[in-house]
């Protein structure tokens, strides 16, 4: 399996504290099936933009990576930042500021969760213009799309890849945003499916339950298809595969 969404780089962010949580929580992915994680802090946010940031995060990926060969865990990490959407995103990327996901023209991206519906088009098309094809991290989250799913039909029909969280899926975020991820899943909107992993304990990158899940609620090979065969194109450079995405009426 490929978690393409994890906090697992310490100090970064609000996720991973410190090294040893960054271990355990490889090791909980390794444990539960995981081979490659993209560590993807938060970016691009006040406190976190510029060259500055570009080097803590190289040299804390470097920390971590060589630990998990030291501890013999088996997973490979590949760059990643999730980074949020605004009008100065791309150009931090076509900088060099700004990573996407192994090196590919997917950036990793997030709203706030109070976006406005104008303002994510706006930033999704000129992602789109610039030649990136944007994962949107859990869309599920945000108000207007609890209010009106049918934005992420939209989204998909642009050329978004759609990335939807196992705490939503198993109800973490309460029962109005699990509803908004089943709603993509039975519309065949999710692409990715990833942890959003934070820590060992809470949020953890364990996927045991998501896979049970995905297979019994969706069908056989939802579990494959959002959390290995899409991911692995990704990480490729290549298209990623729908199943017929079905349109709101």
């Amino acid at each position: 399996m490929i978690d393409l969404h994890m906090h697992i780089l310490p100090g970064m962010d609000d996720g991973a504290q410190d090294l040893e949580q960054s271990v355990r929580m490889a090791d909980m992915a390794a444990d539960s099936g995981v081979s490659v994680i993209a560590a993807t802090p938060h970016s691009n946010l006040p406190g976190q933009r510029g060259e500055a940031h570009w080097n803590r995060y190289r040299s804390t990926l470097g920390r971590v990576r060589q630990r998990i060969q030291e501890e013999k865990i088996p997973v490979t990490l590949v760059e990643g930042m999730e980074i949020f959407a605004d009008l100065d995103a791309v150009s931090k990327l076509k900088e060099g500021l700004l990573l996407t996901l192994g090196g590919t023209k997917h950036p990793l991206i997030e709203f706030g969760f109070d976006v406005d519906i104008r303002t994510a088009f706006a930033c999704l098309e000129r992602f789109l213009k610039e030649g990136y094809v944007p994962v949107l991290a859990h869309p599920e989250r945000y108000f207007c799309v609890m209010d009106h799913p049918e934005l992420v039909y939209e989204w998909y029909r642009m050329g978004v890849i759609i990335q939807v969280n196992k705490g939503s899926i198993l109800g973490r975020f309460g029962r109005r945003v699990q509803q908004t991820a089943d709603r993509l899943l039975r519309h065949r909107l999710a692409a990715v499916a990833a942890s959003d992993a934070h820590g060992p304990v809470i949020r953890t990158p364990d996927l045991t339950e998501l896979e049970y899940v995905l297979d019994r609620e969706y069908g056989p090979g939802c579990f494959d298809l959002l959390l290995e065969i899409n991911p692995a194109r990704i990480l490729s450079g290549k298209p990623v595969i729908w199943e017929d995405p079905i349109p709101f009426h």
